[in-house]
């Protein structure tokens, strides 16, 4: 008895899918505390076996990750004086557009534009 190919509910690590994957997972965090720990540990772990394309995607999570730790710990300090909620609110934002923004440029096929802006 021949065994046949069954296709995989999660896409391997070092594939367009995988980094679409942790793009998903970064927006999940959102609502889903910790999910974006795991999407950042993964693509961490995968940015090896990735072609360029994939591994630049790799990077540019890696990097929206990081800074976005540095952002709201910046926001918590500054609650103290009441107008770290404001800045925790826009790196939200900030979040979710270059999330969306490497998305749509793994979506047709190119790297993310400028992964190491602390910028959009």
């Amino acid at each position: 008895m021949s065994e046949t190919a069954r296709p995989r509910l999660i896409p391997a690590p070092g594939t367009p899918g995988h980094a679409r994957l942790v793009y998903w997972g970064f927006l999940l965090g959102l609502v889903l505390p910790g999910t974006n720990f795991i999407a950042a540990g993964s693509a961490a772990m995968a940015r090896g076996r990735a072609d360029p394309l994939t591994a630049s995607h790799y990077h540019n999570q890696i990097s929206i990750f990081a800074k976005s730790v540095i952002y709201v710990l910046t926001g918590l300090v500054f609650t103290f004086f009441l107008f770290g909620v404001l800045i925790i609110m826009a790196v939200i934002i900030w979040y979710i557009l270059r999330v969306r923004k490497g998305m749509r440029a793994l979506k047709v096929g190119e790297p993310p534009a400028n992964p190491d802006s602390w910028t959009f």
